[in-house]
C-alpha cells in the first residue's frame, strides 16, 4: 500500500486541502514576484520575467525561493547554500526580541521597541527612555509595521516606463554640472536628521545655486512666525503639563495630533487623574470648531468657527491683563488700545465665559498654561506667549530653539517652486518622499506643472500621484528598512536602525542626497556612521554607537531654554494683523481643513488598519465626509449620508455628510488623505479629495464655501456606533467633582456580590494563585484609540473591509464606546474601552453547547477555537456585546489579509478559522509567556510583569493590568476608590474589568454661552 503520510509540499490531491493548494499554487506561479525571481535564477531569463512552468518553480524552491514573493530575501548562487544548522547565538526560535529605533513624522521622531520574532518584524511598542513616547505609542506607530509588508509598495526603480538600476541612477545624477545648481530643486518632508543637514550642506557646497523645500501639508509656519513676532526669533514653544492645573487650548489638539503629543497626554493624565475624593485635578478649557480628542475630554470648550478664534483669544488676553491686573507696566496703553477692536467682536454672552475662563487662568498663574494650534494664524501664537508671559509661568511653557532643519537663504516655500516651474527656472526637480502632486495646494497646479520640468525624480514608498508625473523613480526604504536620524519636539537626537533588510531594494532620502553631492556611493549605514563618527571622534565611539542604537536616543541631546523677551511690539503688530483681517460674515459658511485621525495627511491611505479604524468621535471607518452641526444641516436642508458639492474658489468636490454633535455652526470640517488615484490599490476610490479646496493662501480654513445637495443621492457610511446616548442607563459613568466629593460612594450600587445560582470559581480551600483583571479610568481615556490597533497587531486580527462594517462585522476585540451629553452646545463626551469581562459568572459559559468557552483557574474566560462550532449561542448570551463571529475567511477573502501582509501575524496567537467565535483574551499569550519564564527561574510572576497590548500603548495609562494578588499596583488600587463600578452590574456576572467613573472639573462661575 502507497505510503499516505503528507508533507507540506505533497498535500492530498483530492479534499478541500487539496484543491486550496493548488489553487494557491497556480497563483503563485503567475505572480510577477516569482516570473522577476525566475528571472534571475533560470538560465535564459536575461533578467527579465519569463513564464514559469511547474518543473521550474520545482527547481526555483529546491534552490532559493523559500519565501517566493519576498524579492528583498536576497537569492544565493547554487553553490553557495548555506544549511541553517548553526543557529546565531542572537537567535533564539520562539524567543522574541526587542531592537530600538524610531519613526519620524513630519521632522519630529517617536522612540519606539520593535518586536522581532527570528529577524521578522512584527510589533511596535513605545520606549520608556524616549521622550517623545515615555513608552506609549499612537495608532500611526502602532500600525507602520503593516505598512512595512503592504505588498502594493514599489517593487523598482524605472526611467519612464523602462526598468532602471541604482547604478544607472547614479551615473546619470551623480557627475557634476556646469551651472552651479541653477535649475536644480529639492522637495523634502520637514525634518530634524543631522545627517540629512549634513547632507544639505555638501550639496549645497557642490551647487550653490541649488534651493530647497520642505514640505507636509499638515504642518504650518504659523507657530513659528507668532513666536517671531512675540520674541524676535523663531523659537518652538514647549509645555509640562504635568505642572498646569489650568489648561487653555485654542484650536489646539495637543493629546492626539500635535507634536509630542503622546508625552502631553501623559502629563496631563497624570495631573488629572483622582487618587480620592478630596484629590484635586487639572482643568481644561478648549475652544474649537470640530470634537477632537482634546475636546472631548475638556471640562469647558467653546465651539467656534476657526475664523472667529482670534478674537476670544484676543478678548481672554485683555480680560487677563485688564481685569486681573498684570504687574504694573507689563502692557503699555498701546497694547491695551491694540486689543480692543478685536474684543468688540466678542458677544456678551461669550465675554461672560471669557470673564470666568480668564480669572481662571489668573487664579492658577504660574500653573497656568495657553497653548495654539498649528490652524490657527501667527498673532493667535503671539496672544499665546502674551499670555504665558505674563503668567510667568517658566514651568508649565518655556521654549527652545527650532528643532527643524532649514537650509539658510537656499530654502524656499512651495509657492515659489511653482512660480520657478512656470517660468522654465527649473530644469532637474528631486522629490524626497514628498507626494506633492497629490497634496501641494489645488491653485498651484503642480500637479499639471511637473510634466514641464525636463528631469523629474521621486524618492517614494509607492507609485503614487506624483511617481505617475516623473520619469525617474526609486523606491524608498520603509522607516523600519532605514538607517539614518531623527530629533524629537524637544530636540533629544535618535539613531535609527533598521529591523530588516529592505525588501524592495529602497534606498533612503540620504543615499539620493549623497548622489547630488558627488559622494563615492555608500549605504545609509556607511553615511550615518561616517557622520557620526566625524561630529562625535574619539576612541569610545564605538562604545558611543553601540550605546545609542540600545537604548534609541543619543543622551544629553535635548534643546536647551531659550531666555527670549517679550517684544511688545511684535505684540502689538501680530495684533495689528488680526484686527486687519476683516472677519467673514456671521451667515457665511466657513470650511475647516485637518488630517486624519486615521490615514493623517494620505501617507497611511493604504494602510488596512487604519482605514478600518473607527473615528475616535464620529466611528466613521473606510471615508470622510463633510462634518456639520446639527443647526448647519438643518439649515442647508441636508442630513447625514447625503451627497453635496463643496466649492470654493472655483474648484469642487463631492462628499457625503455626517452630522457631528459638538460642531460649530457655519463650518464644514474636512479631514484630508483620502480620494487616491495613486497604485495604492486599498486607498483607491475611499473618500474625497479635499486637498482640491485647498488654497496656499488659506491652508487651514476659509470663508466662502458653497453647500448644494445633489438630489436622490447617497452615499453609505460605514460607522462601528450610529446611537451615542445612555438613555439613563448607568454604562459610562460620568460626575463633577463637586458631587464627587460630596457623595463619594455614588457607585456603591453598582459593585459587589450578587445572588446568583452558579458556582463560585474557586472552591474553598483552593490555593489562590495569579487572579488577573483589568481596570479602566474613564476620567483620563481621551479615545484615542492607540489601544484598538495594537490589539489588532497583537492578536492578528483581521482586516473585514467596508461592506462588511457596513453589516456590523467588524472584528476588533477591542472597541472605544464614546457617549455624549444631550446638549448640542455643552457636548461633554465619555469614551468607554469596552472588551470581553472576563466574567466570574460569565453568561457566554453555559450556553456553549461544545464547552468551547470555558473558565481558567486564573480568570480567563477562555476560547478553544476548534471546538468552536459558531452556533454563536454566546454571542447572543453576552450583554456586553463584546463577542466577534468570524463569518468568512477574511484571510483569504481580502487582498490586504494575504500576501505579505502574512509576515506580521504573531506566532504567538492562533489564527482563526472561518465560523468560530473571538474575543478578547486579556493577552493570554502574554500571561502564559511570563508564567513559563517564572517557572524556569523557580519564581513567582512579579508584579507588572504581564502588560497587555492595549495597557502598552495606552499614551494616558488610562487602562491598567494586572492580579489581583498584586495588592500593590496601580490596577487593585484603583478598584478601591469610591469611583469604581461594574459595567451591567444588575446582570450579576461579575465582570474582571472594572471602570472608574469619569470626573469633570466644572468652573461654577461659567454658564455655557
Amino acid at each position: 500500500m502507497a505510503d499516505q503520510r503528507q508533507t507540506p509540499w505533497s498535500p492530498a490531491l483530492d479534499g478541500k486541502t487539496g484543491k486550496a493548494y493548488w489553487r494557491s499554487l497556480a497563483e503563485l506561479l503567475e505572480s510577477p514576484e516569482l516570473r522577476e525571481a525566475a528571472a534571475r535564477e533560470l538560465p535564459g531569463g536575461g533578467g527579465e520575467p519569463v513564464a514559469v512552468s511547474r518543473r521550474s518553480w520545482l527547481k526555483l524552491l529546491g534552490a532559493s525561493m523559500a519565501l517566493a514573493g519576498v524579492s528583498g530575501c536576497r537569492s544565493r548562487a547554487a553553490d553557495k547554500i548555506v544549511p541553517y544548522v548553526t543557529t546565531p547565538p542572537e537567535v533564539t526560535p520562539g524567543v522574541l526580541r526587542y531592537y530600538a529605533t524610531s519613526l519620524d513624522l513630519d521632522g519630529f521622531a517617536t522612540g519606539v521597541l520593535v518586536e522581532s520574532h527570528e529577524g521578522r518584524p512584527t510589533k511596535i511598542e513605545g520606549n520608556p527612555e524616549h521622550p517623545a513616547s515615555l513608552g506609549s505609542t499612537g495608532a500611526y506607530e502602532q500600525a507602520s509595521v503593516l505598512g512595512l509588508y503592504d505588498q502594493h509598495r514599489a517593487r523598482a526603480a524605472r526611467r519612464g516606463h523602462d526598468p532602471a538600476t541604482w547604478q544607472a541612477f547614479v551615473q546619470q545624477f551623480g557627475g557634476a554640472r556646469s551651472d552651479g545648481g541653477a535649475g536644480l530643486r529639492f522637495v523634502l518632508r520637514p525634518t530634524g536628521s543631522p545627517l540629512v543637514l549634513d547632507l544639505i550642506g555638501r550639496v549645497q557646497a557642490r551647487y550653490p545655486a541649488a534651493r530647497f523645500t520642505f514640505h507636509a501639508p499638515a504642518r504650518s509656519a504659523h507657530p513659528a512666525r507668532g513666536a517671531e513676532l512675540a520674541f524676535g526669533a523663531p523659537l518652538q514653544a514647549q509645555y509640562d503639563f504635568r505642572t498646569a492645573d489650568v489648561i487653555l487650548a485654542l484650536d489646539a489638539d495637543f493629546l492626539a495630533s500635535m507634536p509630542f503629543h503622546a508625552r502631553y497626554a501623559r502629563q496631563f493624565a497624570e495631573r488629572r487623574r483622582l487618587g480620592s475624593p478630596t484629590g484635586t485635578m487639572n482643568r481644561l478649557y478648549v475652544i474649537e470648531p470640530g470634537l477632537t480628542s482634546t475636546g472631548s475630554i475638556a471640562d469647558h470648550r467653546l465651539r467656534k468657527r476657526p475664523s472667529d478664534v482670534p478674537a476670544i483669544a484676543a478678548a481672554i488676553a485683555a480680560e487677563l491683563l485688564l481685569t486681573e491686573g498684570a504687574r504694573p507696566g507689563f502692557i503699555p496703553p498701546q497694547a491695551l488700545g491694540a486689543l480692543e477692536p478685536l474684543r468688540a467682536r466678542v458677544s456678551e454672552a461669550e465675554r461672560r465665559f471669557v470673564r470666568a475662563l480668564a480669572r481662571d487662568l489668573a487664579r492658577g498663574g504660574l500653573a497656568s498654561v495657553v497653548v495654539a494650534g498649528e490652524r490657527q494664524p501667527p498673532g493667535v501664537h503671539a496672544l499665546a506667549h502674551l499670555m504665558n508671559t505674563a503668567l510667568r509661568n517658566d514651568r508649565a511653557a518655556w521654549t527652545t530653539a527650532g528643532t527643524l532643519i532649514t537650509a539658510g537663504a537656499a530654502e524656499q516655500d512651495l509657492t515659489a517652486l511653482a512660480e520657478e516651474i512656470r517660468r522654465g527656472a527649473v530644469d532637474t526637480l528631486v522629490l524626497l518622499e514628498n507626494n506633492v502632486a497629490y497634496t501641494a495646494p489645488a491653485d498651484l497646479e503642480l500637479a499639471a506643472l511637473l510634466g514641464s520640468v525636463p528631469s523629474r525624480v521621486y524618492l517614494g514608498l509607492y507609485e503614487d500621484e506624483t511617481a505617475a508625473v516623473c520619469d525617474w523613480f526609486v523606491p524608498a526604504a520603509h522607516d523600519l528598512e532605514a538607517w539614518g536620524d531623527a530629533r524629537a519636539y524637544d530636540g533629544t537626537t535618535s539613531l535609527v536602525q533598521p529591523l530588516i533588510e529592505p525588501l524592495f531594494q529602497g534606498k533612503t532620502t540620504s543615499e539620493v542626497l549623497a548622489v547630488f553631492a558627488g559622494e563615492p556611493p555608500r549605504s545609509a549605514r556607511e553615511l550615518l556612521r561616517d557622520a557620526w563618527a566625524a561630529r562625535r571622534g574619539g576612541a569610545d565611539f564605538d562604545a558611543f554607537w553601540e550605546d545609542a542604537l540600545r537604548r534609541g536616543l543619543v543622551e544629553g541631546t535635548a534643546a536647551p531654554r531659550e531666555s527670549a523677551s517679550l517684544r511688545l511690539d511684535g505684540v502689538i503688530a501680530a495684533l495689528a494683523q488680526l484686527a486687519a483681517a476683516a472677519p467673514p460674515p456671521a451667515e457665511a459658511l466657513e470650511v475647516a481643513f485637518s488630517v486624519d485621525a486615521s490615514v493623517y495627511d494620505g501617507r497611511f491611505a493604504n494602510n488596512p488598519w487604519l482605514l478600518e479604524l473607527p473615528d475616535p468621535v464620529t466611528k466613521l471607518t473606510w471615508d470622510n465626509a463633510a462634518l456639520v452641526s446639527p443647526e448647519t444641516a438643518k439649515a442647508l436642508g441636508v442630513e447625514s449620508e447625503d451627497v453635496v458639492d463643496l466649492e470654493l474658489g472655483g474648484r469642487k468636490i463631492s462628499i457625503p455628510v455626517l452630522v457631528a454633535p459638538g460642531h460649530a455652526d457655519r463650518t464644514v470640517s474636512l479631514t484630508l488623505g483620502y480620494g487616491r488615484s495613486g497604485a495604492e490599490s486599498i486607498a483607491a476610490g475611499v473618500g474625497s479629495d479635499a486637498y482640491r479646496l485647498r488654497a496656499a493662501a488659506t491652508p487651514f480654513f476659509a470663508a466662502g464655501v458653497s453647500v448644494t445637495k445633489r438630489p436622490d443621492q447617497k452615499h453609505k457610511l460605514a460607522r462601528t456606533q450610529t446611537h451615542f446616548r445612555l438613555e439613563g442607563r448607568p454604562v459610562a459613568l460620568s460626575v463633577p467633582l463637586t458631587v464627587y466629593r460630596e457623595h463619594p460612594g455614588f457607585t456603591e450600587a453598582l459593585k459587589g456580590p450578587q445572588p446568583s445560582l452558579m458556582p463560585a470559581v474557586a472552591a474553598p480551600g483552593t490555593p489562590l494563585k495569579e487572579q488577573w483583571a483589568m481596570t479602566i479610568d474613564l476620567t483620563i481615556c481621551t479615545g484615542c484609540s492607540a489601544c484598538v490597533v495594537a490589539c489588532q497587531a497583537e492578536n492578528n486580527v483581521p482586516v473585514v473591509g467596508k461592506e462588511e462594517v457596513l453589516n456590523s462585522r467588524e472584528m476588533h476585540w477591542l472597541r472605544i464606546d464614546s457617549y455624549v451629553s444631550s446638549d448640542p452646545r455643552d457636548t461633554a463626551v465619555v469614551h468607554q474601552p469596552m472588551m470581553c469581562q472576563h466574567c466570574e459568572k460569565a453568561p457566554c459559559e453555559y450556553v456553549c453547547p461544545v464547552n468551547a468557552t470555558t473558565h481558567s483557574p486564573d480568570g480567563l474566560n477562555e476560547m478553544t477555537y476548534n471546538r468552536c462550532v459558531g452556533t454563536r449561542f454566546c454571542s447572543n448570551n453576552c450583554p456586553y456585546k463584546v463577542r466577534r463571529f468570524n463569518w468568512f475567511d477574511y484571510g483569504e477573502l481580502h487582498a490586504f489579509n494575504t500576501g505579505l501582509s502574512r509576515l506580521q501575524r504573531n506566532p504567538d496567537v492562533t489564527v482563526r478559522e472561518r465560523g468560530v467565535m473571538e474575543k478578547c483574551t486579556y493577552c493570554v499569550q502574554r500571561i502564559r509567556r511570563a508564567e513559563i519564564a517564572a517557572r524556569v527561574e523557580d519564581r513567582s510572576i512579579r508584579p507588572g510583569e504581564v502588560v497587555t497590548a492595549c495597557q502598552q500603548a495606552c499614551p494616558t495609562q488610562a487602562i491598567q493590568f494586572g492580579s489581583l494578588t498584586h495588592e500593590e499596583t496601580a490596577m487593585v488600587a484603583w478598584r478601591g476608590e469610591p469611583r469604581s463600578y461594574a459595567v451591567l452590574h444588575d446582570q450579576g456576572t461579575r465582570p474582571r474589568t472594572m471602570y472608574l467613573a469619569r470626573v469633570n472639573n466644572k468652573n461654577p462661575e461659567i454658564e455655557e454661552p
